[in-house]
């Protein structure tokens, strides 16, 4: 009897992380006009990104797991006497968070003896690994599952994320602004800033410039990071150069000794909101007493 551990796939995963502990990812359904993928297993952030460029008409939409599939990853655990720990996409982003509890509670009336767990990671991506990752490091120490599951969420309530946005028009034509503001916005180089405020994303500036923009979000970072000593998360979409530069200087400026960053970059589902050319910084603003330091 154990911990079992699940997210889905807006979790952007580390390969180191994935080789040493064990977990299960629920691929997102990413649909491209009226054929239905799954991501991380017939589609690529490539595929992704050709379609916006041929389809101006057209845009990506991802949608939530399905609820038969968390039932039955769920009860198969239940079933194997094992107790369940769900990291969930934000609810702010999604239905997935709210679809989960409802499946939990049902299988629990079901398995009264269980323990299921569904945490509001209130982010995406490489933040919602960050999360994960500290819940199988607390498991692997054999800390009781309250315990687990308590320091998850207090992450999640202390989760900061920034992404600066390399191409304002993919901004556009996924409705998040106008095509007027988006041509405005090109035409004066303005790179807007995004960040997770509530487990939404919100824009958090708009500056001229990439290196304007890139001066502006480590400000914010080093700002609100006050334990420069914890495990920063980065997540980019072809943009590996970028997130590189800033990875030496965060190591130069801040201190940062360990990085989770997925080596495969964003992956289809993220890519659909982000668009490309973007980078992303995740960190706490807060840490647990229990936080573990030790990475992988």
């Amino acid at each position: 009897m154990g911990n079992k551990f699940i997210v889905d796939s807006m979790c952007d995963i580390s390969e180191e992380i994935l080789r040493r502990y064990e977990f299960e990812s629920l691929p997102i359904p990413v649909t491209l006009d009226d054929k239905t993928y799954y991501d991380g297993i017939d589609i690529t952030p490539e595929m992704v990104i050709n379609f916006v460029k041929n389809n101006p008409s057209s845009f990506p939409k991802t949608s939530q797991v399905q609820a038969l599939a968390y039932q039955e990853t769920f009860e198969k655990h239940l079933k194997n006497g094992d107790d369940v720990i769900y990291l969930a996409l934000s609810s702010g982003l999604s239905g997935t968070y709210q679809t989960a509890c409802l499946i939990a509670s049902e299988l629990l009336e079901k398995y009264p003896g269980r323990k299921i767990s569904i945490v509001d990671s209130k982010c995406a991506t490489t933040g919602m690994m960050m999360i994960l990752h500290q819940g199988l490091k607390l498991d692997k120490l054999h800390k009781p599952h309250e315990e687990i599951v308590a320091s998850m969420r207090f992450l999640a309530e202390h989760i900061q994320i920034f992404f600066m946005v390399g191409d304002i028009r993919w901004l556009a034509q996924g409705g998040r602004i106008s095509k007027n503001v988006a041509l405005i916005g090109e035409m004066l180089k303005i790179v807007p800033i995004l960040y997770f405020k509530d487990g939404q994303i919100l824009a958090f500036d708009k500056v001229r410039g990439q290196k304007k923009a890139l001066k502006k979000m480590m400000a914010s970072v080093d700002e609100r990071m006050a334990d420069k000593d914890q495990i920063v998360g980065m997540i980019n979409s072809t943009a590996p150069e970028l997130q590189e530069k800033v990875k030496k200087y965060m190591t130069k400026e801040f201190g940062t000794k360990n990085f989770l960053i997925p080596e495969a970059g964003a992956g289809s589902a993220l890519t659909v909101h982000i668009g490309v050319d973007c980078l992303g910084i995740m960190f706490f603003d807060a840490l647990p007493d229990n936080y573990v330091r030790v990475y992988p």
